[in-house]
């Protein structure tokens, strides 16, 4: 039996709970059939960061998440689905809450990624300009 699950206008590709292994970072490796994405989501305490911020960078195929200062409050995450690029027609969104328990290094994810075709969501590759 097979399960497709959508929310709107995408298609959930991937979507579950993950707990970290003794602090170290939690990396997904997508094989899409246009090609490999891999996100990578980490976490660290700054204390010259007055609040809690998520940093990130590009990676060969995909992007690297860093979650600061996460630690006060659980459920903190994207706020919207992240755009993580573009697979044909469709593009693919990577959507994440962190929760930590008690005084575990360790954290908990409950993840999404999705896909949904450019023209349901409005998407163009470069801002529009009023006339």
């Amino acid at each position: 039996m097979s399960l497709l699950v959508h929310s709107g206008p995408a298609t959930v590709l991937l979507s579950g709970t993950v707990t970290s292994f003794f602090a170290h970072p939690l990396r997904w490796s997508l094989d899409l059939p246009e090609g490999p994405l891999e996100v990578h989501l980490a976490f660290e305490h700054d204390p010259a960061e007055p609040a809690p911020a998520v940093r990130s960078s590009a990676l060969a195929q995909g992007y690297s998440f860093t979650c600061v200062n996460f630690d006060d409050q659980p459920g903190r995450g994207s706020a919207d689905p992240v755009l993580l690029g573009e697979a044909g027609a469709d593009l693919i969104f990577f959507h994440f809450r962190v929760f930590r328990h008690g005084r575990s290094p360790d954290r908990t994810v409950h993840y999404s990624f999705y896909r949904a075709a450019k023209d349901q969501v409005g998407w163009s590759p470069t801002p529009s300009e009023a006339p």
